[in-house]
């Protein structure tokens, strides 16, 4: 099993498991979920340094939301 591994009813399951169900394809959203879900977990980083991360790749994600807004509209 990998740090990113969990059992959940009977299965393994894994973040990338979770980001292909609810089919989050935005890099960023994808950053911030890992982040959040093992925040302070993978032993190199502290849970305060996950979750300033977390926030930047929200930040990150509207900035990519509205470039595919801007994109969209021919702007």
């Amino acid at each position: 099993m990998s740090k990113y591994d969990r059992r959940v009813k009977d299965i393994t399951i894994d973040v990338y498991d979770v980001l292909k169900a609810f089919n989050v394809t935005c890099p960023a959203l994808q950053h911030l979920i890992k982040k959040a879900l093992c925040a302070g977990l993978r032993g190199h980083k502290d849970r305060e340094q996950d979750l300033d991360e977390v926030l930047q790749s929200a930040q990150r994600a509207i900035q990519l939301h509205r470039e595919d807004i801007d994109n969209a509209n021919g702007l």
